[in-house]
């Protein structure tokens, strides 16, 4: 199952070149991705702030997995989920649907209202 990088421009490139430094040095990642040295060094401190939420939808009836999201806090890994997600959640309209990492829960109502401005993050 594909991760889903909310709240990251390139999520799946910054995941690569943090692999990379594993065997490599930073160098040696920049000449390979064609990036300076300090682009190479911020993306693999945004990877490393952030962890992976395993989020459900519930609300009606079995949980319904939506997948694995990569963000540095629940709320914009919801946040990200939902922008993924859009037509599967835009006609949610009732409070009972929640999204939720098992310890974390936000409604699917309160998630369109920051998607569209009316609430912050």
């Amino acid at each position: 199952m594909q991760v889903i990088y909310a709240g990251l421009r390139n999520g799946a490139r910054d995941q690569a070149i943090h692999d990379a430094l594993i065997y490599k040095r930073v160098a040696e990642v920049a000449e390979e991705f064609r990036i300076s040295p300090n682009t190479v060094r911020a993306a693999a401190k945004r990877i490393d702030k952030i962890e992976v939420f395993d989020l459900q939808l519930t609300g009606g009836g079995k949980p319904m997995l939506i997948g694995k999201v990569a963000s540095s806090c629940f709320r914009k890994a919801a946040l990200g989920a939902y922008r993924n997600y859009r037509g599967t959640f835009q006609n949610l309209d009732l409070p009972c649907w929640v999204i939720t990492d098992g310890t974390q829960k936000i409604e699917v109502v309160e998630l369109r209202k920051i998607d569209s401005g009316e609430a912050t993050l």
